[in-house]
């Protein structure tokens, strides 16, 4: 059968991504590329049973370097999940030297090893500031140096892409992925919920686009499925997000009907809050990047994420979890995250 390769395989993606197409019996050998086995509890049980299979192998790499791996089956389809993607938690050049240094080596693997069938998960981050609605005709504008190490490696991939016209090249630009064993900002706004310390920043109605991550792997697939079947285009760019775009209120809403909780929450004027960060500043930019009161992570509760699928409605994708069915399968899958 067919082999595949994923960078940033044992990252929460490409660990999903694997798990998605051993179900889907899709490939006959599926390689985790990463510079280590993951170390998450949720994510380490999820590796162990991948490897189990038989089907799993994992490869030590590190992207930053010439990536040079031995013993390798034919590889029918590469997948970029690979990235320093954390802000905050990284200098500006960490971005650039994982994020595009390691789009070239893997493009230069490509050559090597003649596969022609590229999935690469960039972000939404490439769109920039504002609050206005993004689709994937929206003009570009970075705004951090994630955003920016990510346009710059769309860009890498979209050179490999010209070079012949009979290779595959798949861009996704998911919002913020959520679901079981995150431990990220959903994970955080449902312990908030769960400890009585939640309350709106001013920010009831701020559009943050999203995406499940059983939904995302399922797009993924789906995308590439079609342009191998050349149902569509050999390069093909789409947002991964929930339409239409929710609200943190709706998260919020989404999370209280599956804890079973009836509350109304204080929302303070987002004035007040903003001149209470800006004040506080300075204790808080000094704080690990773990920290959910980190200066950057406080910020990014007013940064909008307004964005639409355009290229997943216009091609009739049928979308399989909503943002309420979405938390409601994700208690199922990992109680422990909701407890």
């Amino acid at each position: 059968m067919k082999s595949a390769i994923i960078f940033g395989g044992c990252g929460y993606i490409g660990i999903n991504f694997a798990e998605y197409l051993i179900e889907q019996n899709a490939y006959g050998t599926i390689y985790l590329a990463d510079i280590r086995k993951p170390s998450q509890e949720f994510l380490r049980s999820k590796f162990e049973k991948l490897i189990n299979t038989n089907k799993v192998l994992f490869c030590e790499i590190n992207i930053k370097n010439e990536i040079t791996i031995k013993s390798l089956n034919q590889i029918d389809l590469i997948v970029d999940c690979a990235a320093i993607h954390r802000e905050p938690g990284h200098q500006d050049h960490e971005y650039y030297e994982t994020n595009v240094n390691g789009s070239n080596n893997i493009c230069k693997f490509a050559e090597k090893i003649n596969c022609k069938n590229i999935i690469f998960t960039s972000s939404i981050s490439v769109y920039g500031s504002g609050n206005h609605e993004k689709d994937e005709s929206t003009e570009t504008k970075p705004t951090t140096a994630y955003g920016k190490s990510k346009l710059e490696a769309e860009t890498n991939y979209i050179n490999w892409k010209q070079n012949s016209d009979s290779k595959i090249l798949t861009i996704c630009r998911p919002g913020v992925v959520f679901g079981p064993g995150e431990l990220g900002n959903v994970t955080r706004l449902i312990k908030a919920i769960k400890k009585n310390s939640f309350f709106f920043m001013g920010n009831k109605d701020l559009k943050k686009g999203g995406i499940y991550i059983k939904e995302l792997v399922n797009t993924l697939y789906w995308v590439n499925k079609n342009q191998i079947n050349k149902n569509f285009k050999n390069f093909e760019l789409f947002n991964a997000t929930f339409y239409p775009c929710p609200t943190i209120y709706d998260y919020v809403i989404s999370i209280n009907l599956n804890l079973n909780i009836k509350k109304k929450y204080i929302s303070f004027p987002k004035m007040l809050i903003k001149f209470f960060i800006d004040i506080t500043s300075v204790i808080t930019k000094n704080l690990k990047s773990s920290s959910s009161f980190h200066y950057i992570r406080l910020n990014k509760l007013f940064i909008s994420n307004f964005i639409k699928p355009s290229f997943l409605l216009s091609k009739n994708y049928s979308f399989k979890y909503s943002l309420k069915s979405s938390m409601e399968d994700w208690k199922k899958s990992n109680y422990s995250d909701w407890i």
